[in-house]
């Protein structure tokens, strides 16, 4: 077997090699961020071996320099060299699950994966090429083992034959729908929601809108408590069609899509997820024009009458937000603080609806708040202990808070920090497609060379935005 040193070590010269070409072409680690669309710290990074960006980085890195995309084909090399190294210590399954779904009848099923932003909690790795996926089936959290093949083959769509043996081909209108399909979708919609951590909404919407017509299909075939079993999953695939959508800056399908999910789960008296639906609603008011109704949408949520307290600290931090954008400090304070306290009540059974609602996740809604309340310093503080904790595998999430520190940052007048952090955000931006960062960047950008023309960090991220612009 590869000594897993030696794979250090390939990444290491390749970074020696993209060091020695960078200053061959006259370039310092500085000068060449913002051509790049990239961080500073993320090529002093990727020179040292310490990070390990994807191709798009080396292809940048390629046509800037002028090589002839010799960095491009030596990270092909040095990939190809570790996945040999994958491959021989992986333990011994491909693309199937590990465990076998049952073939009991689910009427009663609860499907709780993750929601949109729910993945550190919910899935975990194993071996180097794994994924462990957790779903809520009856209220008890099922572990699934994934290859990251099978996660590829997900974005495509291609996934549902194999992955649990049934026959998705199955029709609508067939004499008995199998229950086991409800599970199955559960466990999908968790893998789509890890690959789009990965590769960004555009590559993901196609496939859930895809699935959400063969879920439909089964719940008008399905009858009695199977039938709302149908429903029920079929609300949370709704949402998350409307969040993949809101983070691609189509806001009109993101209103209609997380209508369907609000109507299908009071239809199916789901409580939870109607709570929850509420309060994604009150968090995408807080960005509209709308902001009057964040409150009210706030205290829906807490009517709907939740027991997870993930799901009701979520609801409490909207309903932080309502208040924050009403001016009222104490009020702020206070929701947030029960929203610390719920995260922490909750933290031994973090699995299922709203396990995203972290201690990290309320320190970055509480910046969110004393920036809305005019007090940078303070929001600055809490976006710093957020993202000095954050989920490396949030990296959209993690784009929107850098920009958000930025935005902070500006508003603190420290205008070379804030143009790091917006560099930094806007190459997450530009790895995970998210058209919500992009633009939230681009707004610090306008205020900053507004208000600080000179700065020479101010203007590497002008120059950044330009480029990007160019590229989408």
């Amino acid at each position: 077997m590869t000594d897993p040193h030696d794979v250090g070590d390939a990444w290491r010269a390749l970074g020696m090699q993209l060091a020695e070409l960078r200053k061959a072409a006259g370039y310092t680690q500085h000068s060449l961020a913002p051509k790049i669309i990239s961080a500073r710290s993320t090529i002093a990074n990727a020179e040292t071996g310490r990070q390990r960006p994807d191709r798009s980085f080396w292809e940048r890195c390629d046509e800037i320099l002028q090589t002839g995309g010799i960095l491009a084909a030596s990270y092909d090399r040095v990939v190809a060299f570790q996945r040999n190294y994958q491959r021989r210590k992986a333990i011994a399954f491909t693309d199937s699950v590990t465990p076998a779904l049952g073939d009991a009848p689910l009427p009663t099923c609860d499907v709780q994966a993750g929601p949109a932003e729910e993945t550190s909690s919910a899935l975990g790795t194993t071996a180097d090429d794994t994924t462990i996926v957790t779903v809520m089936i009856e209220g008890r959290p099922r572990r699934v083992q994934l290859s990251r093949r099978a996660l590829l083959h997900a974005v495509s769509g291609s996934l549902m034959t194999p992955f649990t043996g049934v026959d998705v081909a199955l029709r609508a209108d067939a004499v008995r729908v199998d229950p086991a399909l409800v599970e199955h979708f559960a466990v999908l919609r968790s893998v789509l929601v890890e690959s789009d951590n990965r590769v960004g909404a555009a590559a993901i919407l196609p496939t859930a809108r895809q699935q959400l017509g063969h879920i439909a299909g089964f719940r008008r075939a399905a009858r009695g408590g199977l039938h709302d079993a149908f429903l029920r999953t079929e609300a949370r695939w709704a949402e998350f069609a409307g969040w993949l959508s809101d983070d691609l800056g189509d806001r009109a399908a993101g209103d209609w899509w997380l209508a369907q999910a609000l109507t299908m789960a009071q239809e199916a008296n789901d409580a939870e997820f109607s709570t929850y639906v509420f309060a994604r609603m009150a968090q995408r008011a807080a960005e509209a024009p709308d902001r009057d109704r964040v409150l009210g949408l706030a205290c829906a949520a807490d009517r709907s009458g939740s027991a997870q307290a993930p799901v009701r600290a979520f609801a409490a931090l909207q309903r932080a937000h309502g208040h924050a954008i009403a001016g009222n400090t104490s009020a702020f304070q206070a929701a947030i603080d029960d929203a610390h306290h719920l995260v922490i009540s909750a933290s031994a059974d973090s699995d299922g609806l709203g396990s995203f609602c972290t201690v990290p996740y309320v320190w970055a809604q509480e910046g969110d708040g004393w920036r809305r309340l005019g007090r940078p310093h303070a929001a600055i503080t809490c976006f710093d202990r957020a993202l000095d904790a954050w989920p490396e595998s949030y990296r959209r999430e993690r784009g929107l808070y850098l920009a958000r520190t930025a935005a902070a940052y500006a508003a603190a007048g420290n205008p070379e920090r804030a143009a790091s952090e917006a560099l930094n955000a806007l190459e997450l931006a530009h790895l995970t497609q998210s058209a919500r960062t992009r633009r939230e960047v681009a707004a610090v950008g306008s205020h900053l060379t507004r208000t600080f023309p000179t700065e020479p960090g101010v203007a590497d991220l002008h120059a950044a935005l330009a480029a990007f612009a160019k590229t989408t």
